[in-house]
């Protein structure tokens, strides 16, 4: 998601856990044990750690512990929409409020429980489900007996697991926009047109 951000689409990626190289970092994200927005540190790993997006705002119901990925939607997530969208939209607040939990709901609520380690059910699951998105990026993994890798093959591997992400966000986003918005608003419109004929149409009993 960060690469979309005009001040990071250029950034270097350095994936280490040296904490001397991560202070030197405009932002951290998924190492480092802290989570300051005003530092741009985004870790979930600490031990206390227990935010939702409902704990960083009371307005928002969804009470799945967050991840890196949570966090970083949540502080980034409303321009980034914007940016992908573009000129696609009137930059409407509440269209981009809107977007904004239904992507959530269904897309990145789901990379936060994984990655917690929170089921989506109680008890024995009836099937396995094995083509999740973050089922997805763990099958780029190097396998047990590929060999080991260069650091090269490594991040090239890591590079492809966020372009699989990226765009599959894009395409949410974008499928939200066009689609489920312009139903929502068709609704409402359809809404507004009911009750202007209720109003006025004498009531007869």
């Amino acid at each position: 998601m960060l690469r979309l951000l005009p001040e990071y689409e250029d950034a270097e990626i350095i994936r280490t856990r040296d904490i001397s190289i991560l202070n030197l970092c405009d932002i951290v994200v998924d190492v480092g044990a802290v989570y300051d927005p005003s530092k741009h540190r985004y870790d979930h790993h600490q031990r206390e750690f227990n935010r939702s997006l409902n704990s960083l705002d009371s307005t928002l119901k969804y009470t799945t512990k967050l991840s890196s990925a949570g966090l970083i939607y949540y502080h980034f997530g409303k321009r980034i929409i914007e940016l992908i969208l573009n000129d696609s939209l009137n930059k409407d607040n509440k269209i981009i409020d809107c977007l904004f939990d239904k992507i959530y709901e269904n897309f990145i609520e789901e990379i936060d429980a994984v990655d917690n380690g929170i089921s989506t059910h109680d008890g024995a699951a009836r099937y396995n489900i094995t083509s999740t998105i973050s089922s997805r990026v763990g099958f780029l993994n190097p396998s047990w007996n590929s060999g080991t890798k260069s650091d090269f093959e490594i991040n090239e591997l890591f590079n492809n697991a966020m372009k699989l992400v990226g765009n599959e966000f894009i395409d949410k986003v974008i499928y939200y926009n066009k689609v489920w918005i312009q139903l929502v608003l068709s609704l409402l419109k359809l809404l507004r047109i009911v009750g202007t004929l209720i109003q006025a149409v004498p009531l007869f009993i």
